[in-house]
């Protein structure tokens, strides 16, 4: 009784738990009314059984597909099902999945060594020189590796703040750095910083808006233009904002963003987005960190794609695609920010995983050949311009970006009121796993559709995607009647 009356007189935190909050029977009914076959049903009710109910792919897909192997851009589901990759491991498996050279690399380190803590290795060694290399920083630098995004985000605030000695780094609203204790308020996404409650996130966060070119602060389903940038420089050059303090930011370490925001929708902004972040840095005495986990490593056309801007960050976050499917990541840093902290200041078990390493140093040099990197840009030329065309004869899709093959699709129910199609949206993704393709779904209004293939993805796999994205937006405007 004492329980109830305490939830009842709580502030909306344990309402909002008891909305979110799923059960078994919801979640064996979504398994029977999902298109997978048989097989795939029954692995799918083990996952009930054994795994939290807190697992991202009830939240990703009403049921996600038991994919049991995978070749190229294709994977296979347990009933032997085919599906178009175009989520690519979320940007992990970068050259594809069961790379023959990675895998080959994999297998002959195994035999070796395949861990040794977070201590040197030929293979890590290999790749600090690498990933020293190839930053695209003028000057030294220097790495510290880690295992997942969130682990090395954790590693760039934590260096950030003790070279500084501040404690306040600001981000992106829509931005995406990872969800442990760490990093989630680094990450604004409504609905994950109450999972986190009695004891919040980081407090020492301040926040500002992306612009982008779709949606400006005039339309009824708004964005943000560069405004928002020149108002946050207002609010640093000001007094009455906690993170002022005059022309050297007493309180503020960093400035923390994604160079295209990936987990919001795949949404890419003004290319002067990061040249003013720069300029507010080197004004302010801030650092820039870029977070290139999901858009880096040439999925944008570029090595990093910070290099689309022009500019040089003081330190950037790789992870995902640089381990070439394996737990791999990284800070890349200027060399003075890395010199501060003492020996033992970081450690991670798995941390420079051998295997991981191994593989990293084939797809970084993979990835920044200049003949790879425009056969990226010429592959998502093909690609967009496919989806072009669909936006001609289908007025559900409203908007189309990329940069190499980081693309996102927007749906709208009106292309001129911009009323965003949310539940269109929702249909095509499982419509997607039905005619077998599966991407992620996205978008500050749920509407986006973000897709992720290989970066040597065979025209004729895009030739493919183009006809099941025909058929299901089809579908969609007849269901949701768009004309």
């Amino acid at each position: 009784m004492a329980n109830n009356k305490y939830k009842e007189l709580a502030s909306g935190v344990f309402k909002q738990r008891e909305r979110l909050k799923t059960s078994a029977d919801a979640l064996y009914k979504r398994i029977e009314d999902s298109p997978l076959g048989p097989k795939s049903k029954d692995w799918a009710r083990k996952v009930v059984v054994n795994e939290s109910f807190g697992g991202v792919g009830w939240a990703l897909f009403n049921v996600a597909p038991i994919i049991e192997r995978a070749e190229g851009s294709i994977l296979y589901d347990v009933d032997g099902k085919e599906y178009i990759d175009m989520l690519s491991g979320f940007a992990c498996s970068s050259l594809g999945n069961n790379d023959p050279e990675v895998t080959k690399i994999i297998q002959e380190h195994a035999g070796k060594l395949t861990h040794f803590f977070d201590l040197p290795h030929p293979e890590r060694i290999k790749l600090a020189e690498n990933l020293n290399k190839y930053s695209r920083i003028d000057g030294p630098t220097k790495v510290v590796f880690g295992v997942t995004g969130s682990d090395a985000i954790e590693l760039a605030i934590r260096a950030a703040r003790y070279y500084t000695g501040k404690p306040n780094i600001l981000v992106a609203y829509g931005d995406y750095h990872g969800v442990t204790y760490g990093t989630m308020a680094l990450t604004s996404k409504g609905n994950m910083q109450p999972i986190f409650f009695p004891v919040t996130p980081d407090q020492h966060v301040g926040y500002f808006h992306m612009p982008h070119d779709y949606r400006t602060p005039q339309d009824e389903h708004s964005g943000y233009d560069m405004d928002a940038i020149r108002m946050l420089e207002r609010a640093l050059d000001g007094k009455e904002s906690p993170f002022a303090d005059g022309p050297n930011c007493g309180n503020v370490a960093a400035i923390l963003v994604e160079p295209f925001q990936s987990s919001a929708g795949y949404y890419i902004p003004p290319k002067a987005y990061l040249q003013e972040l720069r300029r507010i840095c080197d004004k302010f005495g801030l650092l820039l960190i870029i977070d290139e986990i999901q858009a880096g490593m040439g999925r944008s056309g570029k090595l990093w794609a910070f290099e689309h801007s022009e500019i040089e960050p003081d330190m950037f976050v790789t992870a995902k695609g640089v381990g070439g499917g394996l737990p791999l990541s990284a800070v890349v840093a200027k060399e003075e920010i890395l010199m501060e902290w003492p020996t033992g200041a970081h450690v991670s078990t798995q941390a420079g995983n051998v295997l991981a390493c191994a593989a990293g140093n084939y797809v970084l040099e993979k990835t920044v050949d200049p003949a790879f990197l425009d056969s990226v840009n010429k592959k998502g030329e093909y690609f967009r311009k496919g989806f072009d065309e669909i936006m001609k004869r289908h007025p559900l899709l409203g908007w189309v970006e990329n940069k190499g093959l980081y693309l996102g699709l927007e749906f709208v129910m009106d292309r001129k009121t911009k009323e965003p199609a949310a539940a269109a949206a929702n249909y095509m993704r499982d419509a997607g796993i039905r005619e077998g393709m599966i991407f992620e779904k996205g978008g500050y209004y749920h509407n986006r559709i973000q897709l992720i293939p290989a970066l040597n993805i065979p025209e004729k796999v895009m030739d493919k995607a183009h006809e099941i994205f025909d058929k299901i937006i089809g579908e969609a405007e007849k269901k949701f009647g768009v004309k």
